[in-house]
């Protein structure tokens, strides 16, 4: 089972339990035979609780993802001195790709996801992930 479909199958389970609640004065629980109980049951405190965890799952989960996410860069793979490098569109810069670029060619436009990083000297690079698309050759 994959996590979003935990996280799913979580969020629906307690929506149940949430709708649920409601049903509880029409089936007689805290009527007058259980005048000596005050306050929740232990099955209004457990699915409270459970409530609680699945909201809690589910931020933790989203605030997970939505941070460690990779930045990808689309544009044009061009044959240079050190290698291969790509033009970003978006902020022309010309980055010079590592990592799983081998099924890259120069002459393509590619977006690809990575991580970027900067050497001592300054010089950008990408290292590269995962290819997303291809779009084909560049046009002129």
């Amino acid at each position: 089972m994959t996590i979003p479909s935990l996280l799913r199958n979580s969020m629906v389970l307690a929506l149940c339990l949430l709708l649920a609640l409601p049903a509880f004065p029409q089936t007689g629980i805290g009527n007058l035979g259980n005048l000596g109980n005050i306050g929740p049951s232990k099955g209004e405190v457990i699915a409270i609780i459970v409530g609680a965890v699945v909201v809690l799952t589910g931020v933790g989960f989203l605030v997970y993802h939505e941070t460690h996410k990779h930045p990808s860069i689309t544009g044009c793979v061009a044959s240079g001195a050190d290698g291969l490098t790509l033009q970003n569109e978006k902020d022309k810069k010309a980055y010079a790709l590592s990592g799983d670029s081998a099924a890259l060619k120069a002459g393509e436009r590619v977006t690809v996801k990575g991580k970027k990083r900067k050497d001592s000297g300054g010089k950008v690079s990408f290292q590269v992930e995962k290819v997303t698309k291809d779009f084909g050759s560049c046009a002129s």
